[in-house]
């Protein structure tokens, strides 16, 4: 398999834990081997599990697809969509694969939200006392590369995220019904960071959907 660098905000945000607060300035205008994650790459004439492999190997939700010259990436949201028109299918409940969400106080710090997410290598904090909301790596990074926040980066470097959670705007998780991951894909959105909430209050991001059913063994491709 070959590997390919990318930016994704996780990189960015491990970058960010091990950096000293007054040299945060700096290190945004460094480079940085640190920053990049890796994905995987594939032809087009290969199996579709090569593209899953991918996924599992990198532990990143993107492939590198290749037709000659041409490339694109293959991504979950893509996947998702391949389960809802019954390319894919899978007979596994939503209990199978489902997580009790991980929760962050909102008067909590973002660096120590940071550091949440990297220590159980997730990308969603909920909201604690509020299952209805929840804050990702990418809320995090357009928080922290927003305007305003630069300024500080600049300004003041220590103080550029010493703030609360309470500053992050928050996200919404769709919901769906205990029962059959086919029906619960057709509840995710397209946005990468979609995500669902079951009636028993259990969390499923698109990764659940479709890599935690092929682990298994248990998702099928249409014509195999």
């Amino acid at each position: 398999m070959t590997l390919y660098g990318v930016f994704g905000s996780y990189g960015v945000l491990k970058k960010v834990a091990i950096t000293e607060p007054k040299d945060y300035y700096k290190a945004l205008w460094s480079k940085s081997a640190e920053v990049p994650v890796w994905i995987g790459s594939c032809k087009f004439e290969d199996e579709f599990d090569g593209i899953l492999n991918n996924y599992n190997a990198t532990m990143f939700g993107a492939a590198r697809v290749t037709k000659g010259t041409e490339e694109a990436l293959v991504t979950l949201s893509d996947c998702v969509g391949l389960i809802t028109n019954g390319k894919l299918s899978t007979h596994m409940s939503t209990d199978d694969v489902s997580t009790t969400p991980i929760a962050i106080a909102r008067d909590s710090p973002i660096l120590g939200a940071i550091k949440k997410m990297i220590s159980h290598n997730i990308r969603r904090l909920f909201i604690q006392g509020d299952q209805d909301k929840f804050i990702s790596d990418r809320t995090l990074i357009d928080y922290m590369f927003s305007p305003k926040r630069l300024e500080v980066a600049r300004d003041h470097p220590e103080a550029w995220i010493d703030e609360e959670v309470s500053k992050v705007p928050t996200k919404n998780p769709r919901r769906c019904k205990t029962g059959d991951l086919d029906e619960a894909a057709e509840s995710m959105g397209s946005s990468p960071d979609d995500c669902l909430m079951t009636d028993k209050s259990q969390m499923i991001s698109k990764w659940d959907l479709v890599v935690m059913p092929w682990r298994a063994g248990r998702l099928a491709v249409e014509g195999n």
